[in-house]
């Protein structure tokens, strides 16, 4: 009974380890929007910046790009 249940332990920790690598390895859709929604504001931020466009306009654009972007992921 000891070495089944030493060799059911090691299996669990095997799993375990192979689990965590693979969990780190793939990012999760999560992280995908959010480096996403990262990107549309900075892109949004530097044409503020620029003086390209409004406060008011970036918001519209924020809301816009981010409704679009959920959409797309929803797919």
């Amino acid at each position: 009974m000891t070495v089944i249940h030493t060799i059911r332990l090691i299996l669990v920790g095997l799993l375990a380890i192979l689990w965590g690598v693979t969990a780190q390895a793939n990012p999760g859709k999560e992280k995908v929007l959010e480096l996403k929604k990262k990107a549309i504001f900075y892109e949004i931020q530097a044409q503020l910046a620029a003086e390209e466009i409004t406060l008011e306009e970036a918001q519209r654009l924020w809301q816009k790009k981010v409704k679009h972007l959920k959409k797309e992921e929803a797919k």
